[in-house]
């Protein structure tokens, strides 16, 4: 049996997450709630930040506050092997490379960083 990582998506706005289904959306970062999250069967689950609506450095306080909760569950877990995903459309607010640059800081560096515009 392979084990796949844990793919845990920060989200900024609840667009991302209504595009996908049989996940956990979380609104709420505390250590219980992730690890709720992190112990569901779904490979992948949201924590909708909602740092969109708010200035950058607020942000990043957020953003600091849930990378730091997330490590605390990942330890209670037992859980080594997870992604990162920063579903972050807010460059226009200022936020890049602000939450970037918070979750390498707490969680490790990204592999890569995706600018994807997307107006259809």
């Amino acid at each position: 049996m392979t084990i796949k990582p844990k793919i845990i998506v920060l989200d900024d706005d609840p667009t991302g997450s209504q595009t996908v289904h049989s996940c956990l959306l979380l609104m709420r970062w505390d250590v219980d709630t992730l690890s709720m999250g992190l112990q569901d069967d779904a490979p992948i689950f949201f924590v909708l930040t909602n740092t969109r609506a708010l200035p950058p450095e607020s942000a990043a306080s957020v953003i600091k506050e849930v990378c730091q909760n997330l490590q605390t569950a990942l330890a209670s877990e037992g859980i080594q092997d997870f992604l990162i995903v920063s579903r972050s459309d807010s460059t226009l607010r200022g936020h890049y490379p602000i939450e970037t640059d918070v979750i390498a800081e707490e969680l490790g560096p990204f592999d890569a960083h995706f600018f994807v515009p997307a107006f259809f």
